[in-house]
């Protein structure tokens, strides 16, 4: 799975859950480490924040990606990921 500094969210749940089960070898850049949903609350009419509304927890570790990223297994900048991964595969780009 290719990843970059840009992966977040639900691109980084994906990563990090198929990294806990030994499903996928993550190639790329560390992930930016958004884990916890939030939601936007109007605090007056001229300001608001985002409050976190959830926490995703990976029932293997125990743990979460928020703040830290998903560190891949083969870190290489974004730009190389995809040619890396092939690579890895023991195959050729075409």
């Amino acid at each position: 799975m290719l990843t970059s500094s840009r992966t977040f969210s639900a691109g980084e749940e994906f990563a990090y859950n198929l990294k806990a089960l030994k499903r996928a070898t993550v190639v790329g850049e560390t992930t930016g480490g958004g884990a916890y949903p939030t939601e936007f609350v109007r605090v007056s009419d001229h300001w608001g924040i985002g409050l976190p509304t959830a926490r995703a927890i990976n029932p293997v570790t125990g743990t979460n990606w928020e703040g830290t990223g998903v560190k891949p297994d083969v870190e290489v900048p974004a730009a190389g990921a995809l040619e890396k991964a092939f690579e890895l595969a023991g195959r050729r780009r075409k």
